[in-house]
């Protein structure tokens, strides 16, 4: 069921009218056609919000639409209103699966701070009680377009960021560009996987296979965590049956690639394409034995080789600063998070946020707390 709301500003010449318009379900059309990231697109929020759906039911989606005076499209923002504890939140439709938050930009989306503090104002007057809002990993940026949400007074750099590498000539030149050692311990890697019996790359095509790898990299990943002291998060309910509906779309837009020899899954990699972006969302490999041509690092490589073959260049390593990824020369791309309490009741986790905003800025101590807390330390820069 959908609800058109319309705000009209005060009559004043150099302040738009919006029209919202709200709806509680998600009906699989990206509206407007714009500039967004893989994951303001149709074949990603399809998968989750119905996954949301069938394993979360007391999350409630939201999609908001921001026209203009004249209904020209301007916002799209794929939502959920989630429960916590006795606090609502709004939040992007995450829940700790999508990478990069933004809203879908169109044509009279706002292009300055003044505009797009006009713009959330009618968005706030429209949109359902909630205690706070939450929006996390924003892109400052796109396609050379502000996210307007980024121009939000209050808003703070992230935890994390992207990290993206563009090709801009062949496949030689961005390999040869590696650093010396990176590039040598890749060849030798490869040389010495080729020798072992079944050695192969390939892509999975079949999405009942592809479920298959799914399970398989599940269970190496629950391994790793458990080896390093860490919580596997990626086997929950919701998240488990987002991943299965998304090989649904294998080919198209989800991509996984599999390193194999002796008939053993060696490493898996899952990614999203958008155009000739690919984003990498998930990575499992075998430890022990094929440790010595670092699997995961290896699969890497070679998918992003056959993928430049054909045709993309724009290669997202996604969140977080781990040091495979920074062996690739990745460039790291900013994101921001904006937090607002609409209630008394949400203003404990938003000065929450605030002060780890604060507490990251100075490293040792952030760590120092961390410890006193009893949290692991972090795992990005290793």
């Amino acid at each position: 069921m959908s609800l058109v709301v319309v705000n009209t500003a005060p009559s004043r010449a150099a302040t738009p009218a919006w029209r919202v318009r709200l709806s509680h379900e998600w009906r699989g059309e990206s509206w407007p056609p714009g500039d967004g990231t893989v994951f303001q697109r149709a074949p990603w929020l399809t998968p989750l919000y119905a996954a949301i759906a069938a394993r979360e039911p007391q999350v409630a989606p939201l999609v908001v639409r921001l026209e203009d005076g004249d209904g020209v499209p301007a916002l799209q923002l794929p939502l959920l209103l989630r429960p916590l504890g006795r606090r609502i939140a709004l939040e992007f439709a995450d829940l700790g699966m999508t990478d990069f938050n933004m809203p879908l930009l169109g044509p009279a989306a706002p292009a300055d701070a003044r505009a797009a503090r006009g713009a959330w104002a009618a968005l706030r007057r429209a949109l359902p009680p909630h205690d706070l809002v939450r929006f996390t990993k924003m892109p400052v940026t796109l396609a050379g377009r502000p996210n307007p949400l980024a121009l939000l007074p209050g808003v703070r750099p992230c935890a994390v960021n992207g990290n993206l590498v563009v090709m801009t000539g062949d496949w030689t030149a961005f390999h040869f560009g590696l650093e010396r050692t990176v590039r040598k311990e890749l060849e030798r890697s490869w040389r010495v996987f080729e020798k072992t019996p079944g050695a192969r790359l390939r892509t999975v095509t079949d999405s009942g296979e592809a479920r298959h790898v799914l399970t398989t990299m599940g269970t190496l990943q629950r391994a790793r965590m458990a080896g390093i002291g860490q919580p596997f998060t990626l086997d929950d309910p919701v998240t488990a049956d987002f991943y299965r509906r998304l090989m649904a779309g294998l080919g198209d837009h989800a991509i996984l690639t599999v390193l194999e020899a002796e008939d053993e899954l060696v490493s898996a990699l899952l990614g999203v394409r958008d155009g000739e972006t690919f984003v990498m969302i998930r990575l499992a490999h075998a430890a022990d034995a094929w440790r010595k041509v670092s699997p995961g690092r290896l699969l890497i490589h070679k998918t992003l080789e056959m993928l430049h073959g054909q045709g993309l260049r724009r290669f997202d390593f996604s969140v977080g600063n781990y040091a495979y990824k920074r062996r690739f020369g990745p460039t790291r791309t900013p994101l921001v998070d904006y937090c607002e309490a609409r209630t008394l009741s949400g203003l404990v986790p938003v000065l929450r946020a605030e002060a780890g905003a604060r507490l990251r800025r100075h490293p040792k101590t952030h760590a120092r707390v961390r410890r006193l807390l009893g949290k692991p330390p972090s795992r990005e820069e290793d």
